[in-house]
C-alpha cells in the first residue's frame, strides 16, 4: 500500500452561507395582548430558525427600548401589567446581515379596577337625611358598578349614592363604598374606600331612683349621660353652681357629711353642640331624726285671751310622730295638734287651744320622734306683764350730748319700746327719740341731744309696752367742759346774730322814716284839700290813724307772744318725777308720776297697744339656716 499523505498537499475550503431574518413572531400572538394589572406575563419573540448569522433582537414598549433575554433565534421578556401601559405597543425588532430589521408588535390591553375617590367622615344630626355619593375613576373595562356596605353588619345598598333618611344614632359606624368592573375572563376588578358616619344627638340623662343616705354619711349622686358628642355637665343647688365637668359620660356629685337640710332636688344640667341645657332633677334624701325650728316657744296671753295657737317647722325623715304632754308627762288633751307636710322632709306642726276661762301660766312639752331619734319642744304659756327693767351698760358724755347703751330685758309679752331721759339742774333736761325693741337681751343705744357743757346729768332708760312701764337704774355722767373751739364758734354765732340784728334795726329805722315822710306829705296834700272840703280831710286822717294803730298793735303782739306762752318745760316735770322715784325707791311709782299730762309723754304713734296673745320667743334656728321655713302663727282673743 502506498501512503500519499506525505506527498500530496491538502486544500481546506470554508463556505459562509447567510440567511436573512425573514420571519419574526410573538408568542403569545394575541393582539391586543390582554394582561391584568399587577400580574406578570412572558412574551417571546421568535425569529426564523435558519437565520444566519444570529439575529439581533430588540424590544420596545412604546418608544422606549427595553431589555429582554436572547437565546439562539428567540428572545423573551417579562411584562408586568401596569395601567399606565394600557394601549401601548409592545414591539420586537430582529435583524442580521445589516439588513433592515423585521418587526412584530402587539397592543397591550391592561385590565385594572376602578379607583374610588377618597371619602371623609360625615357628621350628621339625628333625624336628618343622609345622602352620600361615591365617585370613582373608571377602570379597564370602564363599566363600573357600585355597592355600599357597613362594616361588621349585613347592611348592603346598591348604587353609587348612600341614602339613609331620618338617620338614627344606631346608624353610626364605618361604611364601605366598593366600585367593581368585570375582566375578560369573568374575574372582578374591585376598589373600595371606607367612610365613618357619625350621628350626633342631644344628651339623654339616665333616670334613677332617689339616693338615700343617713345623716353624716357620704352621699354620691351619679347619673349616666348618653350623648354625641360628649357633654359638659353642671350641678346646681337652686341657682348656686356646685360643680362642673367637661366632656364626660358619667356625672357625679359628692356631698361629704350629709345633713338633714341636704334633702332636696339637685339640678343636673348637660349640654353639647346639638342641644344645650338639658336638665334633670336628682333627688337626695337624708335620713334624720326630727329637728324643730324652735326648741322653745313662749306664748303671751292676757285675761281676755280665749284662743291660743302656735306653729313650728320640723325637718325629719321619715315623717315624725308627735305627742303633746304636760311637764309631768301626762298627755295634754286640751290642745289640738295637727301635722302638715310641706315637703318630703319638711313639716309644720300647728297647736291650738280654746280657753273657756282665764288661764294661768303653764309649760307643755311637744315630743317628736322617728326611727332615728327624738327631740323636744317646750311650749310656755305666759301672761303678759310690764316689761322688765332695761340695764344701762354704758354712758358716754360729750359737750352737748350723751350716748347711752343698754341691754333690753323681757318685753312682758307685748311689744316694747324705749327712750332715754337726762336730768340736770332746773331747765337742763333732755330726752332721746323713741327706740324700737330689737329683742330680748339685745344691745340698744340712743343719743340724748341738747345738753349743757360741764353739767352732771342723771340718765334713765324707760321701757313701755301695752301693759305698763318700767325704768332702769340711774346712771350719772358729767358732760365735758366747753372747749375754746366751741366758745369761738358761739362767739362767732353771736357776732353774726348781732350783725343781723343791727341790719334789721337799720332797715326798721329806714322803713319808719319812710312811713313818716309819706305821712307828712300826705297831710300837706290833705290840708290843701281841706280848704275845699274840710269834712273829707277829717275822714282821711281818721283812716290813716287807724291803719298805723292796727300795725303797731299787731307788731306788739308778735313781740309779746313768744314770752307769754313760756311755761315750765316737760324736762322740769320729768325731773320732779325722777326725784319722787329717788324718795319712794320704786320704779312703778316714778313712771306713774311721769305719765301725768303735763309731764313728758311716751309718744310713739307707730306702736299700738293690744291685748291679743302672741308668740314671744323662738330659739335655736340653726338647723334651718338652709331650709325654707313654713311657720305661721296667729293668736286671737
Amino acid at each position: 500500500m502506498v501512503d500519499f499523505r506525505a506527498s500530496v498537499p491538502l486544500f481546506i475550503l470554508q463556505l459562509n452561507i447567510t440567511v436573512d431574518v425573514h420571519n419574526v413572531s410573538l408568542v403569545p400572538s394575541d393582539n391586543p395582548l390582554t394582561l391584568r394589572e399587577g400580574t406578570q406575563t412572558e412574551v417571546r419573540c421568535v425569529v426564523n430558525s435558519n437565520a444566519v448569522p444570529a439575529p439581533t433582537i430588540t424590544w420596545y414598549l412604546g418608544s422606549k427600548e427595553i431589555t429582554g433575554t436572547t437565546s439562539n433565534n428567540t428572545s423573551s421578556i417579562i411584562i408586568t401589567g401596569n395601567r399606565q401601559d394600557n394601549k401601548r405597543t409592545l414591539k420586537c425588532s430582529a435583524t442580521n446581515n445589516n439588513k433592515p430589521p423585521k418587526n412584530v408588535d402587539t397592543t397591550l390591553n391592561v385590565e385594572y379596577p376602578p379607583s374610588v375617590i377618597h371619602l371623609t367622615q360625615k357628621d350628621i344630626i339625628e333625624a336628618q337625611n343622609l345622602f352620600i355619593i361615591c365617585g370613582a375613576n373608571p377602570g379597564n373595562p370602564n363599566l363600573t358598578i357600585f355597592v355600599w356596605t357597613k362594616v361588621d353588619s349585613g347592611f348592603r345598598q346598591n348604587g353609587s349614592t348612600l341614602q339613609l333618611p331620618n338617620i338614627q344614632r344606631t346608624s353610626s359606624g364605618t361604611y364601605r363604598c366598593t366600585a367593581e368592573n368585570t375582566y375578560r375572563n369573568g374575574a372582578k376588578g374591585t376598589n373600595s374606600q371606607t367612610m365613618v358616619v357619625n350621628v350626633l344627638y342631644k344628651p339623654v340623662i339616665q333616670e334613677k331612683t332617689s339616693t338615700i343616705v343617713n345623716e353624716t354619711e357620704r352621699a354620691e349622686l351619679i347619673r349616666e349621660v348618653d350623648s354625641n358628642p360628649l357633654s359638659d355637665i353642671s350641678w346646681y343647688d337652686g341657682a348656686e353652681l356646685l360643680k362642673t365637668q367637661t366632656s364626660v359620660k358619667i356625672a357625679n356629685l359628692t356631698i361629704e357629711n350629709a345633713l338633714c337640710t341636704d334633702t332636696k332636688n339637685f339640678t343636673l344640667s348637660v349640654s353639647n353642640t346639638v342641644q344645650r341645657n338639658v336638665t334633670s332633677l336628682v333627688e337626695l334624701i337624708v335620713n334624720c331624726k326630727p329637728k324643730a325650728h324652735d326648741d322653745e316657744i313662749t306664748v303671751a296671753i292676757t285675761s281676755y285671751t280665749r284662743r291660743i295657737s302656735m306653729s313650728t317647722t320640723v325637718i325629719a325623715y321619715p315623717e315624725p310622730r308627735y305627742n303633746l304632754e304636760y311637764k309631768n308627762g301626762t298627755a295634754n288633751n286640751m290642745m289640738t295638734v295637727n301635722l302638715y307636710k310641706n315637703a318630703i322632709n319638711n313639716f309644720t306642726i300647728y297647736c291650738e287651744q280654746q280657753l273657756v276661762e282665764e288661764m294661768d301660766s303653764v309649760t307643755y312639752t311637744l315630743k317628736l320622734s322617728n326611727v332615728l331619734g327624738a327631740s323636744t319642744v317646750f311650749i310656755n304659756i305666759r301672761k303678759q306683764v310690764k316689761p322688765s327693767s332695761p340695764i344701762i351698760t354704758e354712758a358716754i358724755c360729750e359737750e352737748t350730748s350723751a350716748r347711752i347703751k343698754w341691754e333690753s330685758s323681757f318685753d312682758g309679752g307685748a311689744v316694747q319700746s324705749f327712750f332715754v331721759a337726762a336730768f340736770g339742774d332746773t331747765y337742763k333736761s333732755s330726752r332721746s327719740d323713741i327706740i324700737t325693741d330689737k329683742g330680748e337681751n339685745q344691745t340698744h343705744q340712743a343719743v340724748v341731744p341738747f345738753l349743757q357743757p360741764s353739767v352732771l346729768y342723771t340718765f334713765y332708760v324707760f321701757a313701755k309696752n301695752s301693759i305698763g312701764d318700767t325704768i332702769s337704774e340711774k346712771v350719772n355722767c358729767t358732760t365735758l367742759k366747753e372747749t375754746q373751739k366751741t366758745i369761738n364758734t358761739r362767739n362767732q354765732t353771736l357776732k353774726v346774730a348781732g350783725s343781723v340784728t343791727g341790719v334789721l334795726v337799720v332797715l326798721t329805722l329806714v322803713i319808719v322814716l319812710s312811713c313818716l315822710m309819706h305821712r307828712h306829705f300826705t297831710l300837706i296834700c290833705n290840708i290843701g284839700f281841706e280848704r275845699r272840703n274840710k269834712q273829707e280831710k277829717t275822714a282821711d286822717l281818721v283812716e290813716e290813724k287807724s291803719h298805723y294803730t292796727v300795725m303797731s298793735e299787731h307788731g306788739e303782739e308778735n313781740r309779746r307772744n313768744p314770752y307769754d306762752v313760756l311755761t315750765p318745760t316737760e324736762s322740769t316735770n320729768l325731773y320732779e318725777a325722777i326725784q319722787m322715784k329717788e324718795n319712794q325707791k320704786t320704779d312703778a311709782d316714778t313712771y306713774e308720776s311721769l305719765n301725768k299730762p303735763e309731764k313728758i309723754a311716751f309718744c310713739d304713734n307707730s306702736i299700738k297697744d293690744s291685748n291679743k296673745s302672741g308668740i314671744l320667743k323662738k330659739t335655736d334656728a340653726t338647723p334651718f339656716s338652709n331650709t325654707e321655713e313654713y311657720t305661721n302663727t296667729s293668736f286671737e282673743s
